[in-house]
């Protein structure tokens, strides 16, 4: 279980949410929500306590782009992600190439797929696309798009806020949704809107699927 790995390098650090996993269920010892301003030191955390880079993905969800960096341990393996929820309207993630230089790459790919920004990145220019595309592939249709709830399954949440767990909150049917609208803006029944400050997503593994690496 994630519990019985040391998490040393989390105390202190400012986590939106923050969960022990099953290894056996999600392949992580734990997951940690970020806001995307905390991702630098997150990862400057992650390389001094000798934690390397494993890949970088990205999957376009309803609430936005989930930024995922999978990272793990030579000496004590044990699987940790970190993620970052931010607005279609808005793709900017500050770059971590500066702490692992195998980001590069990774975040050049994502710009590619999504038109992610990653700020701070030394050459972002185009990885695998011609350099005059502005066509980003992977980003879906918003009719195709699934919510954050439907891809992540929950840990052993240990830390969260009220704007991550407003995520995953039952939806409520079409019915009670049309009288809420009726009703106004925070009538019972209506789903909870998130800004791109405040979206926040689950720290939970994610479910198998194209978009995402497990």
């Amino acid at each position: 279980m994630g519990s019985s790995v040391n998490a040393s390098w989390l105390h202190g650090l400012d986590v939106v949410a923050s969960a022990a996993m099953s290894r056996e269920k999600t392949g992580l010892v734990r997951a940690v929500f970020l806001e995307p301003e905390a991702l630098p030191e997150a990862a400057a955390r992650l390389d001094e306590a000798g934690y390397f880079l494993e890949d970088l993905s990205v999957v376009d969800t309803s609430e936005g782009f989930l930024v995922v960096y999978h990272f793990d341990h030579f000496e004590t393996p044990g699987r940790v992600a970190l993620r970052v929820l931010v607005p279609h309207e808005r793709p900017v993630v500050p770059s971590i190439s500066g702490v692992f230089s195998g980001a590069d790459w990774h975040e050049r790919e994502c710009r590619d797929f999504f038109g992610i920004t990653f700020t701070g990145h030394p050459n972002l220019i185009p990885l695998l696309l011609p350099e005059d595309s502005d066509i980003h592939p992977l980003v879906k249709e918003e009719s195709a798009r699934k919510r954050l709830a439907e891809l992540i399954a929950p840990g052993d949440v240990e830390k969260s806020s009220a704007a991550f767990e407003a995520l995953f909150a039952p939806l409520a049917p079409p019915e009670a949704e049309a009288e809420a609208k009726e009703g106004g803006e925070g009538a019972p029944g209506s789903r909870p809107e998130c800004a791109p400050r405040e979206a926040k997503a689950d720290p939970g593994g994610e479910k198998p699927s194209p978009e995402s690496a497990s």
